[in-house]
């Protein structure tokens, strides 16, 4: 009985202080968005786009340009499909859900974001062309908040896979990454979009790893809905 009482508390101060930190990115990400409203830029921003520019390999960019077709929302969608096709038989519905809520959520809440801070791209360095906001990268937070949360699983669900799950969690930065080599974003937007999107992976693992959490927003929403 106490090792049980023992875990339970484990799980709950393990729960309680992924909270704080990640309300502390959402924290730090809101200031800083405040702060480039009011006309601040980080002094990194400019001579990292300008070194990129002078130092550009022509292969590489090539690459860096299919890396960031990676980051669009065809290829999620093409990638959900095919997770559909593969979890959902071996009755997974639940995790392929988590999968689809967290890609879905995390480009409205990054559109959102675009939409309050209103940052404009660096122009003078576009490689590609590029239209809307700047600030936070979408590349950078939808593809580490999907690619990085499908490598937690996998990692947790196959033990023996865990080489393919750090390859996976570490390729999920090289869509934010490429959008600096394509010009279309400051160095401090991918930042925080990684960042974003680091919180997000591990907000949704969490709920993976504790489905009793979602049973409890179940009965929350069930009482609020048919409350007289």
């Amino acid at each position: 009985m106490p090792l049980t009482v023992s875990s339970e508390v484990k799980k709950i101060s393990s729960f309680r202080s992924h909270k704080v930190w990640i309300l502390s990115i959402w924290g730090l990400a809101i200031a800083f968005g405040i702060a480039l409203r009011l006309g601040w830029m980080p002094a990194i921003d400019l001579p990292v786009l300008t070194w990129i520019r002078n130092h550009q390999l022509a292969g590489l960019q090539r690459i860096m340009y299919v890396i960031t077709v990676a980051g669009t929302w065809p290829v999620y969608i093409g990638l959900l499909f095919l997770l559909a096709l593969i979890l959902i038989p071996k009755k997974q519905l639940r995790v392929w859900l988590i999968l689809a809520l967290d890609a879905g959520l995390t480009f409205a809440v990054n559109n959102l974001l675009k939409v309050i801070f209103k940052r404009g791209r660096p122009l003078d360095f576009f490689q590609i062309s590029q239209g809307g906001s700047s600030y936070p990268s979408g590349h950078a937070m939808v593809a580490v908040a999907f690619y990085l949360l499908a490598a937690l699983i996998l990692a947790k669900s196959f033990p023996r896979l865990r080489w393919l799950a750090a390859i996976i969690g570490v390729a999920s930065f090289l869509p934010g990454f490429s959008r600096l080599f394509m010009g279309v974003h400051y160095p401090s937007d991918v930042i925080m979009g990684w960042l974003l999107g680091v919180s997000a992976a591990f907000f949704w693992y969490q709920l993976f790893l504790q489905p009793e959490k979602e049973k409890h927003i179940l009965r929350l929403a069930k009482k609020s809905l048919f409350h007289n």
